[in-house]
């Protein structure tokens, strides 16, 4: 029963980032990604909009099943559920997304206003999906 609710959590919290990730990507930093013309496809098709959707709502599952294996037994100083999972997003964005992005951008025609926005968009997911997962195990 314990799988099921960080499953939950995880499908949750993949449906609020990609709000989230809407309004910080698509809105906030979007006109960083028009000084870059050459770097992007010509045209977009709501596949890609679903597709990227979907891989959003996985990541966010896969990060709620790993804080369920590894967040409980992680050394913390925060007290309560959420902050331990904020700590455990924070901390797994900045050790894969942080210097994936950051090496990406050296040889990809990004906009550095669009890396900052991606940046950001990628921490609140992984801050999402932890706090959603560490309130379901936490709770369990």
């Amino acid at each position: 029963m314990a799988i099921l609710k960080v499953l939950a959590a995880g499908v949750v919290a993949g449906v609020v980032a990609n709000a989230t990730g809407y309004l910080i990507t698509g809105r906030l930093f979007h006109a960083y990604q028009g000084r870059t013309p050459n770097t992007w496809r010509a045209t977009e098709s709501w596949t890609h909009f679903l597709n990227s959707a979907a891989i959003r709502i996985a990541a966010c599952i896969a990060i709620g099943l790993l804080y369920a294996a590894l967040g409980p037994a992680a050394p913390t100083f925060a007290a309560d559920a959420i902050a331990r999972g904020v700590s455990f997003g924070s901390i797994l964005w900045a050790v894969t997304i942080l210097p994936l992005l950051l090496e990406a951008a050296l040889f990809v025609n990004w906009h550095g206003g669009f890396v900052v926005g991606l940046l950001l968009d990628w921490l609140v997911l992984r801050i999402l999906a932890s706090a959603a997962a560490a309130v379901v195990v936490g709770a369990g």
